[in-house]
């Protein structure tokens, strides 16, 4: 089929080189140039049906073409752990000892579910554990660009988690 095409595309640009050094320069030579343009196109375009045709049968269950779940799983793991990683920095820079775990959402490589953060606290009244724990839930939202509702933040008080 496709050399067929290329016969017809090759005789084509033959017969407009003959039409070319043909025909007069007058108001016929014009109506004849555009119509022969015209049938350039359609020769051009004759295997588009076709091929759209083609594609209309074609049954992406029966392609080889497919995912590899484990790959996407394990880069989602990979995520989680950089952006816990991530998030633990950005909080001991402030002053923050701190464990994170982010979920990413199910079906999805890098789209933020869920960040749970525990802050470990020395012994602080309960306006001032607040202060602190508004002040984690924001740094790791704004520093995940996630939004606000995902961040959850529980505060452990009296000592730390023994890491330094």
């Amino acid at each position: 089929m496709l050399d067929a095409w290329m016969i017809g595309i090759v005789g084509v640009i033959a017969l407009g080189v003959l039409l070319e050094i043909l025909l007069p320069e007058g108001q016929t030579g014009k109506y004849v140039k555009g119509a022969f343009s015209l049938l350039v196109v359609f020769v051009i375009a004759a295997p588009l049906p076709s091929l759209f045709g083609a594609l209309k049968d074609w049954d992406p269950d029966y392609s080889d073409v497919a995912p590899d779940y484990g790959f996407v799983a394990e880069t989602a793991d990979e995520y989680e752990r950089e952006c816990s990683r991530r998030i633990e920095s950005v909080l001991a820079e402030n002053g923050y000892e701190s464990e994170v775990k982010v979920v990413i959402k199910e079906g999805s490589v890098s789209e933020i579910g869920e960040i749970e953060v525990i802050l470990y606290l020395p012994v602080l009244t309960p306006e001032e554990v607040n202060k602190h724990i508004s002040s984690a839930a924001e740094i790791a939202s704004r520093t995940l660009g996630a939004a606000a509702d995902t961040v959850s933040v529980a505060a452990k008080t009296g000592g730390g988690n023994g890491s330094a």
